[in-house]
C-alpha cells in the first residue's frame, strides 16, 4: 500500500484548503531516547475489555467520495465495522502516504493494523520557524451488505469505549534549534487526553477553524521506528460513543539561532484505537473552554472559563506588546477541580502602560511545572474605529495633500472638508486596511486660500484636524 496510496493523494492535494495557522507549543522538555517504558502487552487489551480494537490496512481510495476506504477494521459486539479516512485539510504539510502498511516498531515489528500517514514539510526548513498539519477525520459505519459494497459506507456507527493511540510523538534537536511532530484532538467533549507521568512530551492546545485542539507536541530525542515505549504516546479517550474523530498530525520546527538547510524530513506517524497501559497515566490536567478579552476605562479585563483542574497549581496572565515577547501580569489559583468548571477574569491596569495593541495568553501551569499556552487574545485600546489623522504637507500648496491615518480594521471611510461657514466643500469615499494608510485627497487645487477642517467619518466615529490652504 505504501505505492498505490501515491497516485491519489497527488491528486487530493490539489483539491484540499488549507486551514488556519495552529498555535505554538511551548518549548520541549528534557528527554533521553535510551529510556523505554514498555513491554509485551502495554498496548494490548485485558480479556473482558469492551475498548474498540481497530486494525487499518489495504485502505482503497474512492474517486466518487474522495475518502479511503478501510473494510472491516473493528468488530464490536459481533458487528462488522467499516471506516473511511477522509484528509480534510493541510496546512504547510504534504502527505506523502496516508497508511503505510510497511511501518514497524521500535523492536522492527510490523504495524501494519495502525493508521500510518507519511507526513513532511511543504519546503526546505532553514532559518526560519515553520508549522504545519494534516488534518484527517475517520468516519465509521455498520457492515450491511455481502459482498462488501458502497452500502457499507452509508450507515454510520456510533461506537462507545473509543480510545485514540497516538504513538511515537518524537523530533530531534541540535544546539538551538528543534523539529519535533505535533498531534493534537478535536474536542468532542467529554474527552481526556491521557499520557504517562513521566512523558517526554508537553501539552499542547490552541483554538482554529471554529474548534478546540488539544494533545502534545512531541519530544526532540529521536527513536527508532514507531515506537511505542509510554514516555512518547498519548491516548485521547472520549466520553461519549462517536461516529467519527478528527485529528492532526504534524510538525513544529524552531530555527534557534541555525540558518543551515534543515531539509524536508518525511515523518512517519502510527496511531490506532485501541487500549494502552500507562504505568503511570497522567490526565491533560485541566482544558480551557473559553479566553476572551476587553478594554473597560483603562483596563484590559480577561475572562476564562475553565474544566477539570486536576493536579493543576495556577494560571499566570501573561502581555506583550509585539506578540512574541511576553511578560508575566498576574497569576490566580484554580478554584475547581476534577469534573469542575470553574470562571475567572482579571483587569489588568494599562494606565501608565504605552501603546495602543496589547496581545495576551494564559499560561497554564500543572503541579509538576508542566505547562501550556492558551491561544492568544488581541487587546486594542483606542475604541475607535479609526485615530491618528494627519494631513500631509499643512498647508496645502497647489492642491496636492495626502491623509495619514490608523484604521483597526478593513472599511471604508469618509472625508469631509469643511469651511470657515461649516459648509461641506469637498467629499470622498475611501477604503481603508487595518493599520496605518495613506490616502491621496482629489480636487484640493479647487480650495480659495483660508482655514478648513478635515473630517474623518467610520460610522459613529468623526476624527478632525484643522489644515490651510496657500495658493
Amino acid at each position: 500500500m505504501r505505492y498505490f496510496l501515491l497516485l491519489p493523494l497527488l491528486w487530493l492535494s490539489q483539491q484540499i484548503a488549507a486551514q488556519s495557522a495552529p498555535g505554538i507549543p511551548a518549548n520541549p522538555i528534557s528527554c533521553n531516547a535510551s529510556f523505554c517504558t514498555t513491554n509485551a502487552n502495554i498496548d494490548v487489551c485485558p480479556p473482558g475489555s469492551n475498548v474498540v480494537v481497530t486494525d487499518f490496512h489495504n485502505g482503497v481510495f474512492d474517486n466518487a467520495t474522495q475518502v479511503y476506504r478501510f473494510t472491516d477494521v473493528a468488530l464490536v459486539n459481533g458487528q462488522r465495522i467499516h471506516a473511511t479516512v477522509s484528509v480534510d485539510a493541510t496546512y504547510r504539510a504534504i502527505l506523502q502516504n496516508i497508511d503505510d502498511d510497511a511501518a514497524t516498531d521500535q523492536a522492527g515489528v510490523s504495524i501494519a493494523s495502525f493508521f500510518a500517514p507519511r507526513i513532511q514539510p511543504d519546503q526546505n526548513l532553514a532559518g526560519t520557524d515553520r508549522d504545519g498539519y494534516v488534518q484527517f477525520t475517520v468516519r465509521f459505519y455498520l457492515h450491511v451488505d455481502n459482498p462488501v459494497s458502497n452500502n457499507d459506507f452509508t450507515v454510520p456507527a456510533t461506537l462507545a469505549n473509543l480510545n485514540y493511540v497516538h504513538y511515537d510523538v518524537d523530533g530531534s534537536s541540535t544546539g538551538t534549534r528543534w523539529f519535533r511532530e505535533t498531534g493534537v484532538f478535536k474536542d468532542a467533549p467529554p474527552l481526556s487526553i491521557n499520557a504517562n507521568s513521566n512523558s517526554e512530551l508537553v501539552a499542547y492546545n490552541y483554538a482554529g477553524d471554529g474548534s478546540s485542539w488539544r494533545g502534545f507536541a512531541g519530544s526532540v530525542c529521536e527513536r527508532t521506528g514507531v515506537s511505542r515505549c509510554a514516555e512518547v504516546a498519548v491516548a485521547g479517550q472520549y466520553g461519549v460513543a462517536q461516529s467519527s474523530i478528527t485529528y492532526r498530525m504534524g510538525y513544529n520546527y524552531e530555527a534557534g539561532t541555525s540558518t543551515a538547510s534543515f531539509g524536508q524530513p518525511v515523518r512517519q506517524f502510527g496511531g490506532r484505537f485501541g487500549c494502552f497501559e500507562f504505568p503511570s497515566q497522567s490526565t491533560l490536567p485541566v482544558h480551557l473552554l473559553s479566553f476572551s478579552g476587553r478594554y473597560v476605562g483603562t483596563s484590559t479585563l480577561l475572562s476564562w472559563t475553565a474544566e477539570n483542574e486536576d493536579k493543576f497549581r495556577q494560571y499566570e496572565v501573561e502581555r506583550s506588546d509585539n506578540g512574541r515577547d511576553f511578560e508575566q501580569v498576574g497569576s490566580i489559583s484554580p478554584a475547581g477541580g476534577v469534573g469542575i468548571t470553574r470562571s475567572y477574569s482579571l483587569a489588568d491596569n494599562l494606565a501608565s502602560v504605552n501603546g495602543n495593541v496589547f496581545f495576551y495568553r494564559l499560561k497554564l501551569v500543572d503541579l509538576d511545572g508542566r505547562f501550556s499556552y492558551s491561544p492568544t487574545v488581541l487587546i486594542r485600546r483606542s475604541s475607535k474605529a479609526v485615530s491618528g489623522i494627519v494631513i500631509n504637507p499643512n498647508p496645502v500648496v497647489n492642491g496636492n495633500a495626502t491623509v495619514r491615518m490608523t484604521a483597526v480594521a478593513k472599511g471604508t471611510v469618509e472625508f469631509r472638508v469643511i469651511d470657515f461657514t461649516g459648509k461641506i466643500v469637498l467629499q470622498q469615499k475611501e477604503n481603508v486596511f487595518e493599520g496605518n494608510n495613506s490616502i491621496s485627497l482629489n480636487n484640493m487645487g479647487r480650495l480659495q486660500p483660508g482655514v478648513y477642517t478635515m473630517q474623518m467619518i467610520d460610522g459613529s466615529d468623526v476624527v478632525t484636524a484643522k489644515f490651510t490652504v496657500l495658493k
